[in-house]
């Protein structure tokens, strides 16, 4: 999940967003009380990458023969590395963003028709909408979309560039077939003269490093930053990149066509 993180240093107040207490949020937590339980899921501090994996596979198995729920990978990043998110656990104070690398979410909707005639175009609306899986927010867990980036990025496109976040939209097979890592993003070197080698930054998951069957198929053993972290175009990589404003308006419906050709592919 992390190769380094900071505490960004602001004065900036986290603006309220949308009240958990209100009318809406009462009708949204009554609305999750049907969404899968995430409890005894997989979790390793550090690796948000392999835990949200975990999760999809978990989400897209088939229930009563039928598919249930369409789950998507949503890569949280910028050219930078540094994105800017409220409301995390390993932020000592609320009212301070942390500021990540990259950090890993899932976004879970009903499976709904797919217009054909173009990639571009979103689908009629969800009545549930789009449900967030933040395993590191301090928020609901699941939170629906709208009180997620609310109070996850608070101040949306009003702080420094730098500090803005991308977003990196990857159906759940894609995700499933096609990440590979084997947590060397993860290694350092101790000392320039260190004859210890180096050492992982967190403690790596004490399951095998994952490789889905398409990068197994291509002898892919690690594209987590080149084809899933990185946000500089949809040419190299999975899924599709958006920014802010897109991303929002992407969570107000059901998401956008899952072939191939709109997700990209190696």
């Amino acid at each position: 999940m992390i190769r380094c993180f900071r505490s960004w240093q602001t004065r900036l107040i986290v603006a309220s967003g949308s009240d958990l207490t209100s009318g809406v949020g009462i009708c949204f937590m009554e609305s999750a009380s049907t969404l899968p339980d995430y409890s005894n899921s997989v979790y390793t501090s550090g690796y948000c990458e392999e835990n949200i994996y975990w999760l999809v596979k978990r989400f897209s198995a088939p229930s009563g023969g039928e598919k249930r729920w369409d789950a998507f990978a949503v890569f949280i990043s910028n050219p930078a590395e540094t994105v800017a998110l409220w409301n995390q656990r390993m932020c000592a104070s609320k009212d301070k963003p942390m500021v990540w690398d990259y950090h890993v979410v899932l976004a879970l909707c009903e499976p709904q028709q797919v217009h054909s005639q173009s990639v571009s175009r979103f689908p009629e609306r969800a009545d549930s909408g789009i449900w967030i899986y933040d395993l590191d927010t301090c928020l609901p867990l699941p939170c629906h979309s709208k009180v997620y980036i609310d109070q996850t990025f608070p101040l949306g496109t009003g702080i420094p560039l730098q500090y803005q976040s991308f977003f990196r939209v990857v159906p759940g097979e894609v995700y499933l077939a096609n990440f590979a890592s084997d947590r060397s993003h993860m290694l350092q070197v101790s000392g320039l003269n260190s004859s210890e080698g180096p050492r992982y930054l967190v403690e790596p998951p004490p399951y095998p490093a994952i490789c889905g069957t398409e990068a197994e198929k291509h002898g892919v053993g690690h594209n987590l930053m080149t084809h899933f972290v990185s946000v500089v175009g949809d040419q190299q990589g999975f899924g599709r990149v958006m920014d802010f404003d897109t991303f929002k308006t992407w969570c107000s419906f059901s998401g956008p066509a899952s072939g191939k050709e709109a997700w990209g592919g190696m």
